[in-house]
């Protein structure tokens, strides 16, 4: 009887901590523990990654997103990109702010864009909200992009580069018809979905994401299936440059593959680069400054667009 008895605790605890498990992992993704604005600098700064940042013209000012929700944003200009009608609009990933798309900044300066970087909901100096992994956030860039062409009269070429989180929030943004020339989508996800369920399988727990998925539909009014971006990529007419880090653990390449190959079942000119040695978000380190930067350029006269 005494067996019994332990036998049932056994699996009353373990049945209590896998609910737990699945709960918390449900709350990271819809509220991030974001990364400390300083910390992200001194990071970007100590890989090499924020240049000559502290040299161009910035222009802090706020966009109205969806519901009102307010976005915090900077301008990035430079005398030499004033004038050339080219912009882009950068979406950080997630935990991150709009100081981690400074990497990617850069590369566009050197291209002759004035860029646009915000902070995603719930991130950098926004209100704490629900994040939704790029659903609700391209509502929110929606906003964005028309603010842009709003704000900035002489826009004749207005893309997106994304990363991660960012990325997807890029590609979700294509069901408003956005008008946009292109999308550079580094590291995208399918869905919230798919990632759990990559995550859970490498430790062979992967039965647990349906509670996952529970758990943010119930307790957060998220439902993660609803971030599958492969339905926004049908019939694709905006040229889509996807870059992915080979040796991404994370969100792994296959993300990217399945992607670029139903975008490029469209209309509009595809590409897909594979950095060797990159892991999550790494590829812009790995492959460096120049060399990252002729993708995006490469990419832009394939594409006609420059």
């Amino acid at each position: 009887m005494i067996f019994v008895y332990i036998l049932i605790a056994f699996v009353v605890i373990n049945i209590i901590g896998l609910v737990i498990f699945s709960w918390q992992n449900a709350r990271r993704s819809v509220k991030p523990k974001l990364i400390p604005k300083e910390r992200e600098i001194n990071g970007n700064k100590k890989r090499g990654l924020w240049l000559d940042f502290d040299s161009y013209d910035k222009e802090d000012y706020t966009v109205e997103g969806k519901d009102g929700y307010v976005l915090h944003a900077t301008f990035v200009s430079t005398e030499a990109t004033r004038g050339t009608g080219r912009y882009v609009i950068i979406c950080h990933g997630h935990t991150s702010s709009r100081y981690g798309a400074v990497k990617y900044a850069n590369c566009y300066i050197k291209l002759g864009f004035s860029c646009v970087i915000y902070d995603a909901r719930s991130h950098g100096e926004n209100a704490y909200d629900k994040c939704t992994l790029g659903y609700v956030e391209s509502e929110d860039l929606k906003h964005v992009i028309d603010d842009t062409r709003a704000r900035f009269v002489n826009v004749k070429i207005l893309g997106l580069q994304g990363e991660s989180m960012g990325s997807t929030t890029c590609i979700h943004s294509l069901r408003f018809d956005p008008h946009v020339d292109f999308i550079v989508s580094d590291c995208a996800i399918i869905g919230t979905y798919e990632v759990l369920y990559d995550c859970y399988k490498n430790v062979h727990l992967q039965f647990l994401v349906p509670f996952c998925w529970l758990f943010g539909k119930l307790v957060y009014g998220i439902d993660f299936k609803q971030t599958d971006a492969r339905k926004y990529l049908a019939d694709n007419k905006t040229p889509i440059l996807f870059i992915h880090g080979a040796g991404d653990t994370f969100i792994k390449p296959y993300n990217a593959s399945v992607l670029y190959d139903i975008a490029s079942k469209g209309s509009a000119h595809t590409e897909l680069i594979f950095v060797e040695g990159a892991g999550h978000a790494r590829s812009r380190e790995v492959a460096g400054f120049e060399t990252y930067t002729g993708y995006i350029g490469d990419f832009l006269k394939n594409s006609g667009i420059i």
